[in-house]
């Protein structure tokens, strides 16, 4: 199966980084990262020990487990990964590196330190700095940076977290015999990474830990293990991650089980380390940390630590960069401006960020008829706090020619979590519908181009908790069945009205690459779509392809597949698929089979 993504903007065909973001807006209070698709990084060493050797087994075997795009310093997480703007968030920054370097003082001791806040807040920005520091100075022992966003899935799930921090622990030579350890149990034991937390760690960081323990001066190992976005782990593994995937409180348990994983190492006198966890303060977090035995310090990111004050300084300095660039008057962009954007902020970083995304979108026109347009939208209601953000996500959202489907697009596009040429092929029912719904959008979303193919990255995530709340966003919500329908309505007609003869090998692609074969939801979705307007004596060519082509696959991957009695009932009465329902679909694989569905007689297809 093959689809051309069209150009996006400009004559392009591919929205680039740099043209994005030409001040590098993306290192500042970003709570979400651009998304970028990789797998397949290198992990350089820098100033500590040397890269594995990788004609080793048992280093295979680890770097196999590895999120290589979680780490701080990540190909993934790029350059402009969220960081604080220079003279910002002092305060806060000074209060943790202080923990960090004398938190053993304290007369109470914690090991483990909460920075929270609200969405949009700067805790992704303060942690990737904080990260950095500790890193120049020999302190970072290792990072895990979730993200729902990312390209790579594996930065939104619980399985590859020991591992991923027991390589940063592995690139210090200062931990004399821990690497050596560490192999050894990978060689003993290479079902180890299928473990549960609680084992991991005891076998690959706290039983190497202790033989390590005398063989060099502790004092001289690094300091700090720093995780960013756990509220934005999952679940446990694939088949949890994305909208509306497996068990809806998978994240909720994948969270718990790494904050007492943590924990417990905390306890353990073998463990050196000291913890920053960075999140939301989700219920499930929050409640870990009041009922935690190991007591934590919260920094919290409220008004103690002076947002307003930060917000100014940049905005000042984006403005000042974009009048030398535009060669704009001094008195553009005034401090009443300033004023006015620092109060509508309401403390929240996300909503600066997005004024200055929005103003440099110099494709819908120069910088002040945008900052023009913009202060002719402002509406300031202080008894709702994300008044100011959520009026500016609308306004933005209805420069769309079509802002519902825009919305659909928007939603579509986070479901499916591809790359972009696949999310517009099916998206698309004419060449350069893409520019015409999301031209005007991309200080929201837009292209990263990474390597061979391009990927819709969305730059916060609270602009889907903005669309999900009907209270917010008002005539902008869409409901999820109507999401549902048109996510159905987009394969079929994708699939019945494309000039193109599909064949079985599109379909086997389209499993293999697209969605593999444990993603429950897709193969479920697609056969009830492709069948919807099918007579009940004939099926469409297109349909009969895809239908036979998946049972196929899914046969052979030993999932239940409808029987010969369901099959001829669907002829009249067609399955819906609907995956808030607790119905179950007749496809699906046999290990989420009910012990209800056992009752179900005939014979498979």
């Amino acid at each position: 199966m093959s689809t051309t993504l069209q150009q996006f903007g400009d004559g392009i065909p591919y929205i680039r980084a740099p043209e994005l973001n030409t001040t590098n807006i993306a290192r500042d209070y970003l709570d979400q990262s651009t998304a970028y698709h990789n797998t397949n990084v290198t992990i350089k060493s820098g100033s500590r020990v040397e890269p594995f050797d990788l004609n080793l087994t048992k280093s295979k075997g680890l770097l196999e487990h590895v999120a290589h795009g979680a780490v701080h310093d990540s190909a993934e997480r790029g350059p402009d990964a969220p960081k604080c703007h220079p003279e910002t968030r002092v305060a806060v920054q000074k209060d943790i590196m202080s923990w960090i370097n004398h938190g053993e003082r304290d007369d109470t001791p914690k090991r483990i330190l909460w920075l929270s806040g609200p969405a949009g807040s700067g805790k992704t920005a303060i942690a990737g700095t904080i990260a950095d520091e500790c890193y120049k100075k020999g302190m970072l022992a290792a990072s895990f940076f979730f993200s729902a966003f990312a390209g790579t899935k594996n930065r939104r799930w619980k399985k590859p977290f020991i591992p991923t921090l027991v390589y940063g622990l592995l690139q210090y030579d200062s931990i004399i015999g821990y690497k050596d350890e560490v192999l050894t149990v990978i060689e003993r034991d290479p079902m180890v990474f299928e473990k549960h937390l609680d084992q991991q760690l005891e076998k690959l960081i706290l039983e190497p830990l202790r033989k390590a323990l005398g063989r060099s001066d502790f004092r001289e190992w690094p300091k700090i293990i720093l995780v960013d976005g756990l509220d934005e782990c999952q679940g446990n593994g694939e088949p949890d991650v994305g909208p509306g995937i497996g068990d809806p409180t998978a994240g909720s348990n994948a969270q718990k089980e790494i904050l007492s994983a943590l924990s417990r190492a905390c306890a353990d006198p073998a463990f050196p380390f000291s913890i920053i966890i960075a999140s939301r303060p989700e219920p499930v977090i929050r409640h870990f940390f009041f009922a935690s035995p190991c007591p934590a310090l919260n920094i919290f990111l409220d008004h103690k630590y002076n947002p307003d004050a930060d917000i100014r300084l940049f905005l000042q300095a984006m403005f000042s960069d974009l009048r030398r660039r535009f060669n704009l008057s001094s008195d553009w962009a005034s401090e009443d401006v300033v004023d006015l954007l620092v109060r509508e902020a309401s403390g929240q970083f996300i909503y600066a960020t997005t004024v200055i995304r929005f103003v440099n979108s110099h494709r819908q026109g120069p910088p002040q008829k945008q900052l023009s347009r913009l202060m002719e939208w402002r509406r300031l209601d202080d008894a709702k706090a994300f008044a100011p953000l959520d009026a500016l996500y609308s306004r933005i959202l209805r420069t769309s020619p079509d802002p519902l489907l825009a919305v659909r697009w928007l939603w579509f596009i986070e479901q499916q979590n591809a790359i972009a040429w696949y999310c517009t092929g099916l998206l698309e029912s004419y060449d350069g519908e893409t520019e015409h719904v999301l031209g005007t959008l991309t200080s929201l979303v837009g292209l990263v181009h990474y390597e061979v193919d391009p990927f819709f990255v969305f730059y916060h995530k609270s602009l889907f908790d903005f669309l999900r709340d009907p209270h917010r966003s008002s005539d902008l919500h869409i409901c999820k069945d109507t999401l549902i329908h048109f996510t159905k309505d987009r394969y079929y007609q994708t699939l019945q009205y494309c000039r193109r003869r599909y064949t079985a090998e599109d379909v086997e692609w389209w499993l293999a690459t697209i969605r593999p074969a444990v993603n429950t939801h897709e193969a479920q979705r697609m056969i009830s779509s492709v069948h919807q307007k099918c007579k009940w004596y004939h099926c469409l060519p297109a349909c009969g392809v895809w239908r036979k082509g998946i049972l196929r696959h899914c046969r052979e991957h030993g999932w239940r597949v409808p029987t010969v009695r369901e099959t001829l009932l669907d002829r009249f009465k067609k399955f819906e698929y609907d995956p808030l329902s607790l119905k179950e679909f007749p496809l699906r694989p046999k290990k989420f089979a009910s012990a209800l569905s056992k009752a179900h007689s005939g014979t498979t297809l």
